[in-house]
């Protein structure tokens, strides 16, 4: 990413610099390869790591780094030999760390920008509302922090849960889910008609009341893009329990227009937190099939709800699926 404090005026720059100190705990006093030097480790696998959790490369003769640089920095050198990392497990381990919490950062700053921005008496905008945003989010961060921790440690062993529930032969690739896509109907008209905050309003409101539904039905959220949610189930009566809730929110949520959601049964690949195949793009193509407050599943996850006592399924005609062929299709009620 690029550095944003190279864009800042020199009032501003000692402001963020102050919040830094806050947030870090520590000032600058390092150039990047004082850093490796300190640290015992080579320049070029610095700026890798660096780098791989998406930080811009400072100049060599900046000074941009403080001592919990150097802590950081030790602690990954020592990970990486005690637990005898090779280099691509260690950039992957970085990246999966800098990608997510970039996303996670600045989804948290901006809740925070609209909480001021709506209280009666603060700063509506511009400068003023960001410093109180920076000042108010380095208030936050120690209290947040041990939040972070628990929440991490408490998915790694959901994850571990799942890697233990689908082990299967080294013969079989991937493993077997229930993959459901969940999209907004008309959300293109409607984002055009929609100031940007009441669009950002729609956004907010989609990805927490979709994501609750999800959780609440143990399934899991792979990604949210807009006015769209990939999820996931291990089996398919809970996916159909998820599909239902969406559809029906929708109904009755007075912010959201309707849902359409498409079902799919099979194996999946799952790499970089993202799951692929034909299972993943039936799904889609399902969704793009149906008509707007209707769910359309495949054969597979039809065959499994058969004996299901909350599903009701009707045959639908066969489905030209784009990069798949003509498929069977029933709808869920």
């Amino acid at each position: 990413m690029a550095d944003p404090v190279s864009h800042l005026d020199s009032d501003d720059s000692m402001f963020i610099d102050a919040v830094e100190r806050r947030l870090m705990g520590a000032p600058r006093r390092y150039k990047r390869r004082d850093l490796s030097t300190h640290a015992g480790v080579d320049a070029d696998d610095t700026r890798r790591v660096w780098r791989a959790l998406g930080f811009a490369n400072s100049r060599e003769a900046d000074v941009a780094f403080s001592d919990t640089d150097l802590d950081a920095l030790r602690a990954v050198s020592a990970m990486t030999a005690a637990h005898d990392l090779d280099v691509d497990t260690l950039l992957g381990l970085a990246r999966a760390l800098g990608r997510t919490t970039d996303r996670l950062a600045m989804w948290q700053v901006q809740l925070v920008v609209d909480m001021l921005a709506q209280r009666d008496g603060g700063p509506r905008g511009g400068k003023p509302l960001a410093r109180a945003a920076a000042d108010e989010m380095a208030s936050l961060v120690d209290d947040l922090e041990p939040l972070l921790l628990y929440v991490w440690r408490r998915n790694v062993g959901v994850a571990l849960a799942r890697l233990l529930a689908d082990a299967q032969p080294e013969t079989h690739l991937g493993v077997v889910r229930t993959v459901g896509f969940a999209d907004l109907v008309s959300f293109t008209r409607l984002a055009r008609q929609l100031s940007e905050s009441d669009l950002a309003a729609l956004v907010t409101r989609f990805e927490a009341v979709a994501s609750d539904i999800v959780s609440e039905h143990g399934g899991a959220v792979v990604k949210t893009v807009g006015d769209e949610i990939l999820f996931s189930h291990q089996d398919p009566e809970g996916a159909s329990r998820i599909a239902r809730a969406l559809k029906e929110m929708s109904e009755v949520d007075d912010l959201l227009p309707q849902m359409r959601v498409g079902l799919s049964t099979g194996r999946v690949l799952a790499r970089l937190g993202d799951i692929y195949g034909t299972t993943v793009n039936r799904a889609a193509r399902l969704t793009n099939a149906a008509a707007a407050s209707q769910i359309l599943v495949d054969e597979a996850t039809a065959d499994a709800l058969r004996h299901d006592p909350e599903s009701t399924l009707r045959a639908h005609e066969p489905l030209e699926l784009a990069g798949i062929g003509l498929s069977a299709a029933w709808i869920l009620l």
